[in-house]
């Protein structure tokens, strides 16, 4: 990889979230940022969130002045730098490695938007058969329980993250007999 790459292509990759960082070799930090945009548009625009759009222009402006710091570091600096996932590490991603409750959120998950998937669907096919009083109501669900579902999940990351969880005494021995090793 080399940091001095075209200053006009890099200006205007930059101006796209991800892609100057691709330009500049960072692949996976390029696909990351993509695909974080695309996370909170479709997020924003599924759950009719329209303040989230908020974090796209933030995300913008990160991925600008990321690609212009890059390419203005020093070349043995930046051959020192490592391409990785942003805001997760790369074993986060390996199936083999995930813990019992990254499993269980990724199921919780996939339940949440199956139940949703299926709501919509069964609505939109037999919506028509309903009378109007019936439709509306069904409608007003539709559009709700998705806000409501992930309100709720929310306000229990929120709620589990202030309580925190308590570091277990075997856990720290464990650490501490890793470390004399």
């Amino acid at each position: 990889m080399a940091n001095k790459k075209n200053g006009f292509w890099t200006f205007i990759f930059s101006l796209i979230p991800g892609a100057g960082e691709m330009y500049m070799g960072f692949f996976k930090q390029g696909l990351s940022l993509m695909g974080l945009c695309a996370i909170v548009s479709i997020v924003a625009s599924f759950l009719g969130i329209e303040e989230l759009m908020i974090l796209l222009p933030l995300i913008w402006f990160y991925s600008f002045f990321h690609v212009h710091h890059l390419r203005s570091l020093p070349p043995e600096e930046f051959h020192t730098l490592e391409d990785k996932i942003l805001f997760f590490d790369d074993r986060d991603f390996q199936l083999g490695t995930l813990t019992e409750n990254r499993k269980k959120a990724i199921a919780v998950v996939l339940v949440v938007v199956g139940v949703i998937l299926l709501w919509n669907s069964v609505l939109d096919l037999f919506g028509w058969i309903l009378p109007d009083f019936f439709r509306e109501i069904l409608w007003s669900l539709q559009n709700l329980l998705p806000r409501l579902a992930i309100a709720v999940l929310i306000l229990y990351a929120g709620v589990r993250m202030l309580r925190g969880t308590p570091v277990k005494k075997e856990d720290v021995e464990d650490e501490d007999e890793d470390e004399e090793v």
